[in-house]
């Protein structure tokens, strides 16, 4: 999955306005606080596969289907040879502005943290029977 393209910037990354194919992967679509968790856990240090289900809790095959769309979208590169232990880390482009990244990733989790606090104040739901 190739997020969509906006409108052609010469600096399609960084500057005031965040990257529209950064906030389509994490924020529009289904698994995007997954991609955003790799994407923070890749900060750190080069990891497999492998290494990001076992830190994240998430099953392996879920792990390689967002690292497969985070490298189309040029977020992740690998290094190594392929194979099992094939590292993935953040793209050159990605590093450089990771601090575009950081405030889509404060959104989401202030995002996340207004949803819990909805369900919270919600009242519960009786059942007829």
């Amino acid at each position: 999955m190739i997020a969509p393209q906006g409108q052609v910037t010469v600096r399609a990354w960084g500057g005031p306005v965040l990257d529209k194919r950064l906030w389509f992967l994490l924020a529009g679509t289904r698994g995007g606080l997954n991609r955003a968790r790799i994407l923070r856990s890749l900060r750190d240090r080069p990891l497999n596969a492998n290494d990001l289900a076992g830190r994240l809790h998430l099953d392996y095959k879920t792990v390689r289907h967002h690292l497969d769309v985070l490298h189309e979208n040029d977020c992740v590169m690998t290094l190594g040879n392929e194979g099992y232990g094939l590292l993935y880390t953040l793209s050159p482009r990605l590093q450089n502005h990771f601090d575009d990244f950081e405030a889509i990733w404060r959104r989401l989790e202030s995002r996340a943290e207004l949803g819990k606090e909805q369900n919270r104040m919600r009242p519960m739901e009786t059942v007829q029977g």
